[in-house]
């Protein structure tokens, strides 16, 4: 069976939630959302002010439980700001580690690995580093050098300098990888975890 059409910006309601939910951002496996609040009578990001974490659920659970219920197109602020054609996952590596020190990030510069792409075009970016009993950590601001995108390898030394005063003796992860969390001041912002998103099954080309 063909994969189902899943424009941004489309309102859905879904067996499981009584609220309806409008899509943010999408790739091949997953599906990030705003949820209706009805106490506000307005989408939980309306006014795109503060923090936030996106919904998220996988894909194939979406195509299978879901149901058009209009279109509400993403306005061109709404776009700029959530940013969906920026990568839900960065820089994923199986050979490094957060608990480790690393070689000259040169070294591994073009060897990301799954679905991971050669660059993150934005200027700036929140990362949220982890705790060592996997709390979230406040989310950290960082420039890219040249002002218009990341490297993976500019990215993950960023990364390492962020992550590395939380850890702890317990390894939480294996492998690195950064991956996206949601907005903050209208800025994306990005989690950082193992070379798998959490909760996420290990896939082939990540093995």
């Amino acid at each position: 069976m063909s994969p189902r059409i899943i424009t941004l910006g489309n309102v859905y309601e879904m067996s499981s939630q009584p609220n309806p939910l409008r899509v943010v951002g999408v790739d091949d496996h997953v599906v990030m959302y705003d949820s209706w609040w009805p106490h506000k009578n307005a989408w939980g990001m309306d006014k795109l002010v503060g923090t936030f974490i996106y919904y998220r659920m996988a894909r194939s659970f979406f195509e299978s439980h879901s149901r058009l219920l209009r279109a509400e197109p993403l306005s061109p602020l709404e776009l700029s700001v959530h940013r969906p054609d920026l990568p839900f996952a960065f820089a994923r590596r199986n050979d490094l580690s957060w608990y480790e020190e690393w070689d000259d990030a040169g070294t591994f510069a073009d060897n990301a690995i799954g679905d991971s792409v050669s660059a993150l075009e934005a200027p700036q970016i929140f990362l949220v580093p982890f705790g060592p009993r996997d709390s979230a950590k406040a989310p950290v601001l960082v420039h890219a050098g040249d002002r218009h995108s990341f490297s993976v390898a500019e990215l993950l030394r960023a990364a390492r300098a962020v992550q590395v005063p939380f850890l702890g003796d317990v390894r939480l992860t294996a492998g690195v990888g950064i991956y996206r969390s949601g907005i903050k001041k209208r800025i994306p912002s990005f989690y950082l975890w193992g070379a798998n998103a959490k909760h996420e099954v290990p896939a082939a080309d990540v093995a």
